[in-house]
């Protein structure tokens, strides 16, 4: 009997702590990102995050996102009431990485500012001399080299709209903004607002747990940052924790 309520003990226990764990918001580093649900660190279990929210701390306490396919980007801010999240290339030259960008695989889209902009297709064309640009060609200056600059130009750019006889093909790129060389710099992405729906203003969310498809639910009350909410998050697990120190006493 001594050994069954050791055993409930002891399970009620991590339980506790793996609850508490993944309700409790983290930081990389303290003017960081709030990190908490639907994100998750990679050190956190996969329950306290929703699939390809997965986020990690560099050396430098920068807090970093991994996209299809292994683009690696820099979060900037988060924010859970409008699902969207800021991101930086760490050189500051995204268009690098757009070759292997794949979000079609990944829970994100690039954030539009308004409900007609559209998302465009460009090849990327290496240059050993300069072009106009315009509508349908853009210069990327972090790509370019001195006497070589490289540009994105649209399919609906025409001969004669820019010569490209001296230009060479590099690669091409589908679905993304049509301003392509300012996301050099800093973009958005958003996420649905199926994940954790309706739970922002009111409730927590997290994983719904015996369910086949990824699915999400709102439990509790809202979360308030401060001394005493975070002493009640850990009240349980102390509180079992003893239990289990009187019941190993017991034997």
């Amino acid at each position: 009997m001594n050994f069954i309520l050791f055993l409930f003990l002891l399970v009620s226990f991590n339980v506790a702590v793996s609850q508490d764990d993944c309700l409790a918001s983290t930081t990389c580093s303290l003017t960081g990102p709030v990190i908490r649900f639907p994100f998750r660190l990679k050190n956190q279990p996969e329950n306290c995050g929703y699939p390809g929210f997965e986020l990690s701390c560099t050396e430098k306490n920068e807090t970093m996102l991994e996209l299809p396919n292994s683009v690696s980007v820099m979060v900037r801010t988060i924010t859970y009431e409008s699902h969207q999240i800021s991101l930086q290339d760490p050189e500051n030259c995204f268009p690098r990485q757009l070759e292997n960008l794949s979000l079609s695989s990944s829970p994100f889209n690039f954030s539009l500012s308004y409900s007609w902009e559209s998302l465009y297709n460009y090849t990327f064309f290496n240059c050993s001399s300069q072009k106009k640009e315009m509508y349908y060609v853009h210069h990327i200056p972090c790509l370019s080299l001195p006497g070589y600059p490289v540009y994105a130009v649209m399919p609906e750019a025409g001969f004669r709209d820019v010569d490209l006889s001296s230009c060479q093909k590099m690669y091409n790129i589908s679905g993304v903004p049509y301003q392509v060389s300012e996301i050099s710099k800093v973009f958005s992405l958003n996420w649905s607002s199926e994940i954790c729906r309706n739970c922002e203003e009111s409730m927590k969310c997290r994983m719904k747990s015996n369910s086949k498809e990824p699915e999400t639910e709102c439990i509790g009350e809202p979360e308030t940052v401060s001394g005493a909410a975070r002493k009640l998050g850990i009240a349980g697990p102390i509180f079992s924790f003893f239990l289990l120190l009187v019941a190993l006493s017991v034997f």
